[in-house]
């Protein structure tokens, strides 16, 4: 399937809910084919964002987001494809992360521990859903989306993290559901 094809049924899946300059970006730009792009992130906020990334989808028995190269995708996308103002409010929310651990946790983003990374996270994915508009600066959904919609239409994502299974067997209707091993695991 074609990353443009794939991006029009998730983007109808999701309810349209993926924002205009992620679409863009991504029926334009491949991250498998690497390319010199004036990035607007500093080192710092690559470093966070690898971190946060890694958190959202971490390595398990399938690749996490860093194999799927996350963190190079979001910052081609924040740079080449947001709008000033989406890009501004994308650096400031990271500014607010780090803020919050450094003022919780006594350290920096980049030096907290994964349950201080997580506790951030969840901490700001609280207050976005606690804002009564879901205001376009908040961080969290940003960086979900981001995340995930680097990590699904990646290489790595597609054929690593779901098994699929083109030519479907016979119906089992009494198969044992302990034996199924990941979402979309074919059952026979």
């Amino acid at each position: 399937m074609l990353r443009r094809e794939f991006l029009k049924k998730a983007a109808m899946l999701l309810g349209g809910t993926i924002s205009a300059s992620v679409i863009a970006g991504c029926m334009h730009e491949s991250i498998d084919t690497p390319t010199v792009f004036p990035t607007k992130l500093s080192s710092l906020q690559k470093l966070q964002l690898t971190l946060l990334s890694e958190r959202i989808i971490p390595r398990t028995n399938t690749p996490g987001a860093i194999d799927a190269k996350v963190p190079e995708f979001i910052d081609m996308l924040v740079s080449k494809w947001h709008t000033p103002q989406e890009r501004q409010s994308f650096i400031e929310g990271l500014n607010d992360m780090s803020t919050f651990c450094d003022e919780k946790f006594g350290n920096s983003l980049i030096d907290a521990s994964d349950a201080q990374l997580d506790a951030t996270l969840s901490e700001f994915e609280s207050r976005a859903s606690s804002q009564k508009n879901m205001d376009n600066d908040a961080i969290f959904p940003m960086l979900r989306e981001l995340v995930v919609v680097g990590f699904f239409t990646s290489k790595v994502g597609v054929t690593q993290s779901q098994v699929q299974n083109h030519m479907a067997g016979q119906f089992i209707g009494d198969y044992p559901a302990n034996n199924v091993e990941r979402a979309f695991a074919p059952f026979y």
